[in-house]
């Protein structure tokens, strides 16, 4: 996939493809309805640098303009490249993809983690699973 899709549905919008130049979110926050917004960025498989100013405007215009901004289910590359930014934390966040390690059978996995941080059992021995990378990269937003 080399486009980003992105698709609206009431106030929940959906991400697949790349944040990059090509990315066309400038003007998508005035397309969207006034009351609270859900954005799932689920299918995000790569964020440039140009992509990530970009999403940050974005994120910037949604709340400037009144919009309560929720993020469900952000991908393990976005999640990533958000945690460097230090004007996304307290960004609400419900969940997120990130790297873990099973240390009993050492399966590897991208789970989908409840910002809660519950225990992840192992899709493969159910043990509890550990973050296979350091916390910043993922836990940083959480800070206010």
């Amino acid at each position: 996939m080399t486009r980003l899709q992105i698709e609206i549905a009431g106030g929940r919008v959906t991400f697949a493809g790349r944040i990059d130049e090509s990315a066309q979110l400038a003007t998508l926050a005035s397309q969207l309805l006034p009351g609270p917004v859900v954005l799932v960025p689920e299918g995000v498989t790569f964020v440039s640098s140009v992509g990530l100013r970009e999403w940050i405007r974005f994120l910037r215009a949604l709340r400037e303009s009144g919009h309560a901004v929720t993020l469900e289910r952000v991908g393990d590359v976005l999640m990533t490249q958000m945690n460097l930014i230090s004007e996304l934390r307290g960004l609400a966040v419900t969940s997120f993809h990130a790297q873990y390690e099973c240390a009993s059978c050492r399966n590897e996995a991208q789970p989908l983690v409840d910002a809660t941080l519950s225990p992840v059992p192992c899709g493969e021995c159910g043990s509890p699973m550990q973050l296979a990378d350091f916390p910043e990269r993922y836990l940083t937003i959480f800070r206010t």
